[in-house]
């Protein structure tokens, strides 16, 4: 296989460590691109890549894998994560495939039971690094969503050798000896299972998505649709929040209170059980802020003058997207399910195809009518032993149960 393949001279990494393969099905008469005759660049900065070739393969449905909001991630300094863009190119120098790819340290113990998360922390004091990993990803950062875009007519599963040779590139540069490629939903993976399994790699869960199909004109119809408990469950709900001086403001610009909305979702990660990662920083709000520009709002809780919570949405042609929430500490006074209940108003009232309340609290997000639908990742190691370590461990994130409430009218 003659496959021309150069790294970014900033990553400092020889050619001869891009492991080559063969590529599995490249030259059939359904595939548009000679794969063998392209070349692989790994870029260490987006802004190293034209935007509008970038955004060309993702058209106007896939905000989060736009060169906008990831040149904001890559802006934002969030915990010491480091991005690199992997980039096919053909013969005339087009971009046939790309991809987003970081390294980030993750504490594994988290998603142990408590009694063991004690164990850890004591021996801690003697091996600092024990279950904490640097991970590389192919993902898409800050959100859920598999981070690999294709031309039309080119199958993911075609360039996943690539996108696998790149990540080992980037691994050995960041002594980091865990691949993880996310995320996938079950309807989703197309023959990429097949492919990724043939690399190595093993299939595990990650924490399901709560996303909700609109089929609603208006939001009046959306609340009219649940049966008689459930819509005065939500209208109940809406009402405490009311009655504690709760009210909603939608912000267009919202970058120059960065430092107030950096602090409110500190309070929440702090409060968060389980797993969790990435902190923000004021520069995520406001790079949000300018760089997506209409594209981005930020809905606050207002109570009595004082914005005491908030709620980040961003948009693209198909999805409406809850990203962050933070609050000021102290007892909640239903700021989130006033929020939640915001963003599915605007995301009706958008002509949305969906709304994606992202992963966690899926009991309250289950009330307010999103499916809970299931997301595979695919893991291995670049070290064979740990290889076969990892793969005795348990599929940890697995969900117990999907939750599947009876909530409205009429069956979908």
């Amino acid at each position: 296989m003659n496959l021309k393949q150069s790294v970014s001279s900033t990553l400092n990494i020889p050619i001869t460590s891009v492991e080559q393969r063969p590529l599995k099905a490249l030259n059939t008469k359904d595939c548009p691109v000679d794969l063998s005759r392209c070349e692989l660049v790994i870029h260490d900065s987006i802004t190293e890549i034209s935007r509008k070739s970038w955004d060309h393969l993702i058209g106007d449905s896939s905000i989060t894998h736009s060169f906008d909001y990831l040149l904001a991630i890559q802006n934002s300094s969030i915990s010491g994560s480091r991005y690199y863009y992997p980039v096919v190119y053909d013969r005339d120098k087009n971009i046939v495939a790309h991809a987003c790819i970081y390294t980030v340290r993750t504490d594994f113990a988290q998603l142990l039971p408590k009694p063991l998360f004690g164990v850890v922390q004591s021996l801690r004091k003697f091996w600092p690094s024990l279950l904490s990993v640097e991970i590389t990803e192919c993902a898409t950062p800050l959100s859920w969503g598999c981070s690999i875009s294709v031309v039309k007519g080119l199958s993911r599963s075609s360039v996943l050798p690539l996108i696998n040779d790149a990540m080992i590139s980037i691994a050995e540069k960041s002594k980091s000896h865990l691949l993880v490629i996310r995320d996938f939903l079950q309807s989703g993976r197309d023959d990429s299972d097949e492919q990724l399994i043939s690399l190595g790699y093993q299939q595990r869960s990650n924490y399901p998505l709560a996303r909700i199909r609109v089929r609603w004109d208006s939001y009046d119809e959306y609340i009219g649709s649940f049966r008689a408990r459930y819509r005065k469950d939500i209208r109940r709900r809406i009402r405490i929040a009311e009655s504690a001086g709760n009210s909603v403001e939608v912000l267009d610009s919202f970058g120059s209170e960065s430092s107030r909305w950096a602090k409110q979702a500190a309070v929440i990660r702090e409060q968060t059980r389980g797993f969790r990662r990435e902190a923000l920083s004021p520069l995520y709000y406001e790079n949000m802020d300018y760089l997506l520009g209409d594209d981005s709002k930020l809905l606050v809780i207002n109570n009595r003058g004082k914005r005491v919570a908030h709620g980040m949405v961003i948009f693209d042609r198909e999805t409406t997207t809850a990203t962050f929430f933070g609050r000021e500490s102290g007892p909640p006074q239903g700021e989130w399910f006033q929020l939640i209940n915001s963003v599915i108003r605007i995301g009706i009232e958008r002509g949305s195809k969906y709304i994606s309340l992202g992963l966690g609290s899926y009991d309250g997000k289950s009330i307010v009518g999103a499916d809970i639908e299931s997301l595979v990742v695919y893991r291995r190691s670049t070290h064979p032993i740990v290889n076969f370590i990892i793969n005795l461990i348990p599929d940890l994130m697995k969900p117990k149960v999907l939750l599947n409430r009876n909530l409205f009218k009429t069956n979908r």
